[in-house]
């Protein structure tokens, strides 16, 4: 499988916002912010949710792992965090997880494929131009003339092939036929192994629908065979990633309904692979909506003012009181 590069991406007034602005003015707001920056990027690929996986354990962040995971003073992070808090640039969730709201907005990514491809075409372009020729190497130039020859090193010849290749060659797995179809790996028309079941077909049907009613034009399984192939990932899911059934429902719910994934989870296999950030999002949307009063700070900044030095005292007192 392709290896995937993240991004993070701003919008040029991201330092006008209200939020952004007074936490710049506070002493050391310069530090906060960088922090706060520091943050997003290490929860790029999980959409803005920081959690630790220990083995089948989800083990929040605390305030020492945060400094070292960002590099930055300790009593900076515990003034940081309650500031960010404070004005809704951060929420810690009921299980302990740190979410950053609206950090989906600002995610960009790209697979190590399309990077290559990207920068082969940037390079034909350049080797198009005939102003640029005296700066290109001998190797571009026809018999050392002044020519373009239009054609890249042997390097980069055929790669989108070689590329494909070994992600199919990555990519190949047992695909198992629904039970009673009079298909399968045994001649003698045993069944299969690991036979795929109603639950599965059924998940595969409640994302068609989803596909299909964002995008009536959608590219989905339509035929016995395509269905096939959506349903087996689902059936990985609880035979190799032991997956219970009630919670494939409750991600796979939230992925159909919830704005931001119903645009992006459009297979079985992407769903398999966002299934925990879905569960873990869910859950947390739950809890907060549960909460009376609740509310998007970031989008109902008001202006406080905080005596910074004694803010800064009193937080770092307590936590190591709480460490001792």
């Amino acid at each position: 499988m392709a290896k995937k590069f993240y991004w993070m991406k701003l919008r040029e007034d991201f330092f006008d916002d209200d939020a952004m602005e007074w936490l710049e003015e506070q002493p050391k707001g310069k530090e906060y912010a960088l922090f706060y920056l520091k943050l997003c990027l290490k929860s790029l690929k999980t959409n803005g949710l920081l959690i630790r996986t220990v083995g089948t354990l989800l083990v929040p962040y605390d305030t020492v792992k945060l400094a070292e995971i960002t590099k930055t003073d300790f009593d900076t992070v515990v003034v940081a965090m309650e500031l960010l808090k404070n004005i809704g640039l951060v929420e810690i969730l009921e299980g302990g997880e740190i979410c950053i709201p609206r950090m989906e907005e600002m995610i960009g990514s790209e697979t190590d494929k399309a990077s290559i491809m990207r920068r082969i075409r940037e390079q034909k372009r350049m080797l198009e131009g005939n102003n640029i020729t005296e700066m290109l190497p001998e190797r571009y130039l026809h018999n050392g003339g002044n020519n373009v020859t239009g054609e890249l090193p042997d390097c980069y010849q055929n790669v989108t092939q070689r590329l494909e290749i070994r992600d199919r060659e990555r990519e190949k797995e047992l695909i198992v036929a629904p039970p009673g179809n009079g298909s399968s790996t045994d001649p003698s028309g045993a069944s299969e192994k690991n036979p795929v079941g109603d639950f599965e077909y059924q998940c595969v049907d409640m994302l068609v629908r989803s596909c299909v009613a964002v995008f009536p034009n959608s590219k989905v399984p339509k035929t016995e065979a395509d269905k096939r192939k959506w349903a087996v990932e689902i059936e990985r899911m609880k035979r190799l990633d032991g997956r219970a059934e009630a919670d494939i429902i409750e991600a796979l719910t939230f992925a159909t309904t919830d704005g931001f994934w119903k645009s992006n989870i459009r297979s079985t296999k992407k769903f398999r692979e966002k299934f925990e950030t879905l569960i873990v999002q869910s859950r947390a949307k739950q809890g907060r909506n549960a909460r009376q009063g609740y509310g998007n700070q970031f989008n109902q900044f008001q202006r406080q003012d905080y005596d910074i030095a004694e803010l800064e005292r009193s937080l770092v007192e307590n936590v190591r009181k709480e460490g001792s």
